[in-house]
């Protein structure tokens, strides 16, 4: 058990505080009052037959006492009341204590209420709030942000649970239709075509399975925070890459790929890490080719304040298209169906989320999405720095 609490220090500062101030008045008081006394002594043989001056306090008439024996009367008087005053200082730092005792208990209560709630939260009960009221202090400043932390920690559980769930459900998914491709289509009588196929539909969960996966590990490296591993990149060249790497992809599928570059020298460069800006753009011009449609377009542009990707597409309903950033959550297009793992946009979400920047998710009327990431160019920084 802990003695040394915040009740009991500050009792005995309160004690000691007082006791130091009371003794010092205490002193001052005694060592002043023994100067007054020795300045009205008189001394044997040089009184000249006056009277002795004794202060009015000493209950013996003056004129029957001589010098030695008011002196007498004097040291008499001082030892009772020095040792008075050492009952006074005792009292005052007793007393002093309990005013702190009783004060700190007031003041801290509060605390002793914040730390039954911290420790009664767990992962079962994480809507359970401190709720302190009372005046806008200290302690409720520390209450509020106690709270915010756990509505914090409630939506990432919350977010876990969900995303665990999911995760399941389309794991579980390419496992059972391996189970069935190899119970009905292995079967005794097969031939080498039924063997053929049952290997190429192996083939095509197999690798749905494995993307999955590495959507999911890109997601919790996202997730996880960049911990001091970004670097200047020239987002427009990486763009250009992005954008050239996935051109068959589009003209495959009928798509026109374009790039418009909207920046001045030196283009857009910003403080990122390198594989997450990568797999960022990659997922979203990649998500807008196979979220298309034949005859379609998607245009990929860089400006100043961020990147926009825009393409055609099957209409998305406006209040659908903020929630594409959830995990496993995909538009309806014949193209793409079952050839996704879902977590495209998600991916998205938690990589600008990491790196502190925004996105925005609109539908267009005509068809389509039109997504904008904006980030924070070192450029614009280093100039408005020098301005400043």
């Amino acid at each position: 058990m802990r003695t040394l609490t915040i009740r009991v220090r500050t009792a005995l500062a309160f004690a000691g505080a007082s006791m130091v101030l009371t003794a010092a008045v205490l002193v001052f008081v005694n060592l002043a009052s023994q100067q007054s006394f020795a300045r009205t002594l008189p001394v044997d043989g040089q009184d000249g037959g006056e009277t002795a001056r004794i202060p009015s306090a000493v209950p013996i008439a003056p004129e029957r006492l001589g010098g030695t024996q008011t002196l007498r009367i004097v040291t008499e008087a001082n030892s009772l009341q020095w040792q008075w005053s050492a009952v006074g200082v005792v009292v005052a730092g007793v007393l002093a204590g309990g005013v702190g005792w009783f004060v700190s208990r007031r003041m801290l209560g509060p605390i002793d209420r914040i730390t039954a709630t911290a420790n009664r939260i767990t992962a079962s009960n994480l809507h359970e709030r401190i709720a302190l009221v009372g005046p806008d202090d200290e302690l409720r400043r520390l209450s509020s942000t106690v709270d915010d932390l756990l509505d914090r920690l409630e939506t990432a559980f919350e977010s876990q649970r969900r995303f665990v769930a999911q995760a399941s459900h389309e794991l579980r998914t390419p496992l059972a239709v391996q189970r069935a491709a190899v119970q009905i289509g292995l079967h005794d009588d097969a031939d080498p075509d039924d063997v053929r196929a049952v290997r190429d539909e192996l083939l095509e969960q197999n690798r749905r399975t494995e993307h999955l996966v590495e959507s999911l590990l890109v997601l919790a490296e996202a997730d996880r925070g960049l911990d001091g591993t970004t670097q200047v990149v020239h987002v427009d060249d990486v763009t250009a890459e992005v954008v050239a790497g996935a051109t068959r992809n589009a003209a495959d599928a009928g798509v026109a790929l374009t790039h418009e570059t909207r920046t001045g020298p030196p283009g857009l460069v910003v403080d990122a890490e390198p594989t997450l800006l990568r797999q960022l753009l990659g997922n979203l011009v990649g998500n807008a080719v196979e979220y298309n449609e034949p005859g379609g377009f998607v245009r990929v542009s860089t400006a100043p304040d961020g990147i926009v990707v825009e393409n055609s597409g099957p209409v998305v309903p406006a209040d659908e298209a903020p929630r594409l950033v959830e995990p496993f959550r995909r538009c309806s297009s014949p193209r793409s169906a079952g050839r996704h793992s879902g977590l495209g946009l998600s991916i998205v979400a938690s990589i600008v989320q990491a790196h502190g920047w925004s996105l925005s998710i609109a539908a267009r009327p005509s068809g389509g999405l039109e997504i904008r990431v904006g980030v924070s160019s070192v450029q614009t920084r280093r100039d408005v720095a020098r301005n400043s």
